[in-house]
């Protein structure tokens, strides 16, 4: 079994949720800094589950 396409498809879950939290919640952030880190960890978790989705597909 390749654990590519279930990890990927959780990574882009996951990423998908941070985002739209990112945009639709924007005072929900860390206390200590402004910047949105969910923002920029929901765009590397979705960069990193669609690296894992592509190279399944392109393996199999």
């Amino acid at each position: 079994m390749d654990l590519r396409k279930p990890s990927g498809s959780f990574f882009s879950a996951l990423g998908m949720i941070l985002c739209l939290t990112a945009f639709f919640l924007p005072d929900a952030k860390a206390r200590l800094t402004d910047v949105n880190v969910n923002l920029y960890s929901g765009i590397a978790m979705l960069a990193f589950g669609g690296i894992l989705l592509w190279s399944s597909r392109r393996s199999g």
